[in-house]
């Protein structure tokens, strides 16, 4: 909770005049984002993901970050802004929550991440790297993108949401529904699922 605290710091003081039950209840920050699934031999082998953050989030996180006001993120602003705002999400995987069947996987390693400045919105992109890769002829391979304490709200961009990067399985098909069973709660898990 205290990591959670200090990432969200600029939103969060913004609302603490609001009674616990109702900052509790709705989000502080939304973000739009992308989901790539990268295949390695027909098995899920990472994640790439793209995170655009609400107008308010992003220019208060702006003006923290880009310190010569240029509008831009050179390599040591946006390493600041990892080790201050990204790198505390490790002990909640980012938010990401991914499933093999019944199996919850966790402890991801982040392979890759940057942050941008995209016609006023700040943008993080990402990876996360699956040891060893999940094969979704198996079981079914499902992705999250949820916070409990609902601090950060998630949806799908409007197009182009989910891409494949690699080769998929033949008879590989994914759905978007609300969660039930063990993504109870989840407004919106993808679920991979291939003919075996």
């Amino acid at each position: 909770m205290a990591a959670m605290l200090r990432l969200w710091a600029p939103v969060v003081a913004l609302t603490l005049t609001l009674a616990a039950t109702e900052a509790r209840a709705n989000p502080d920050v939304w973000v739009e984002t992308t989901i790539t699934v990268a295949f390695d031999k027909q098995r899920v082998s990472g994640l790439d993901l793209s995170w655009t953050f609400d107008d308010f989030y992003s220019a208060h996180t702006i003006q923290t970050y880009d310190l010569d006001g240029d509008g831009m993120l050179n390599s040591l602003e946006v390493r600041n802004l990892r080790a201050e705002t990204f790198d505390p999400l490790s002990p909640a995987d980012y938010f990401v929550h991914i499933w093999s069947g019944e199996e919850k996987q966790d402890g991801f390693d982040v392979d890759r991440f940057t942050a941008r400045i995209e016609q006023a919105q700040l943008v993080y992109e990402f990876s996360l790297g699956l040891v060893p890769p999940l094969d979704p002829k198996a079981e079914p391979v499902i992705v999250s993108l949820f916070d409990r304490e609902i601090f950060v709200d998630f949806s799908f961009s409007d197009s182009a949401f989910l891409l494949v990067s690699g080769e998929m399985a033949p008879g590989c098909k994914f759905r978007v529904a609300r969660g039930t069973g063990a993504q109870s709660g989840h407004p919106q898990p993808v679920t991979l699922a291939c003919e075996g």
